[in-house]
């Protein structure tokens, strides 16, 4: 139905190591279950008991799942900014 990718990545300021989600993908046809709610709290919960104290992820600017995610509690920490040339 779907999955999701974890493991650390070193905050670029502090080096400070964090839970990282790399990817969260479910297929079409499951979509609007909730797959994708229980596949990030299970993620969490799996980052939380491997004892990181945050976990982060990034996402394209107009993905719907930051919708998502704002309801999880994550926030926007940082901006990247592109320049098409």
């Amino acid at each position: 139905m779907g999955w999701i990718l974890l493991g650390e990545s070193k905050d670029q300021f502090t080096d400070k190591l964090n839970g990282f989600i790399y990817e969260l993908f479910v297929i079409e046809e499951f979509r609007g279950y909730g797959i994708s709610k229980r596949l990030m709290k299970t993620a969490i919960d799996h980052l939380k008991q491997d004892g990181y104290s945050e976990v982060r992820l990034s996402a394209f600017a107009g993905n719907k799942a930051i919708k998502l995610y704002e309801k999880m509690g994550f926030n926007v920490r940082t901006v990247t900014m592109s320049l098409p040339l």
